[in-house]
């Protein structure tokens, strides 16, 4: 549905699609399932485990499921929280609908994902068919393709999205669109001042040191000036649909 930007030969995954300092991002962590904490109920299933640490919160709702398309991933959630239910399943293929059915969730959380797959209607409209009826799909994902660059490059990002465009997928996908916002203004400042650096690692410490002194630093700041961007400029696009 969205044109793609980049489309890397060999797609990068698991830890090599972020920087490793965003496990220790707990403010930046808490300010996004702090948006999301209207729509959330159980039983959850989060798409792409990642560093682990939305697990470790997520958790603590209750019932919690997480997947991910890349087995090594998916291995060491196992090691890290071993009480936990951790499986590999690919969003796109129709093992989708039919993992979900017997699990009836009423709430499916999609952090920085979508913008990783090059087919993105697709794994919308199998997340929308995964959920149960009054359910939600939570998303954030890049936003704005002017802030794209290298770390999007490093990362597989095949796109960033307008609002408009996130607004339309979960449409397509049967959903109704309760929120879709622009999210974390400054973050967005910062990212289009990396379009003029150069880099070739998501882990060096140039990258990490700046995750961690947003993190300290600017949440606040980002927050507090995050109502009166919504609507036109953010790093990210945060979403959610309610299926019918």
């Amino acid at each position: 549905m969205n044109e793609v930007a980049f489309a890397p030969a060999t797609p990068p995954t698991g830890a090599e699609t972020y920087s490793s300092a965003m496990a220790d991002a707990k403010n930046y962590i808490s300010w996004i399932l702090d948006s999301f904490s209207t729509y959330v109920s159980t039983p959850i299933l989060e798409i792409g485990v990642g560093h682990g640490s939305y697990a470790n919160l997520l958790c603590d709702r209750g019932s919690y499921t997480g997947i991910d398309i890349d087995p090594r991933s998916v291995e060491l959630a196992r090691e890290r929280l071993p009480q936990l239910d951790f499986q590999v399943v690919d969003i796109t293929g129709p093992e989708m609908v039919l993992f979900a059915r017997e699990r009836r969730f009423r709430t499916i959380v999609c952090l920085n994902v979508i913008e990783h797959i090059a087919d993105d209607a697709t794994a919308v409209i199998n997340l929308a068919r995964a959920l149960e009826p009054g359910g939600h799909l939570l998303i954030i994902v890049p936003a704005l393709q002017l802030l794209y660059n290298d770390l999007d490059r490093l990362a597989g990002h095949h796109r960033r999205y307008t609002r408009g465009q996130i607004y339309d997928l979960l449409v397509a996908a049967g959903l109704d669109v309760v929120r879709c916002d622009y999210f974390n203004p400054i973050g967005g400042l910062g990212w289009l001042g990396n379009r003029i650096l150069r880099h070739g690692s998501l882990n060096d410490d140039a990258v990490n040191s700046q995750i961690s002194l947003f993190d300290k630093w600017f949440v606040p700041l980002s927050r507090f000036a995050d109502p009166a961007t919504r609507k036109f400029f953010g790093q990210s696009v945060i979403a959610a649909g309610r299926k019918p």
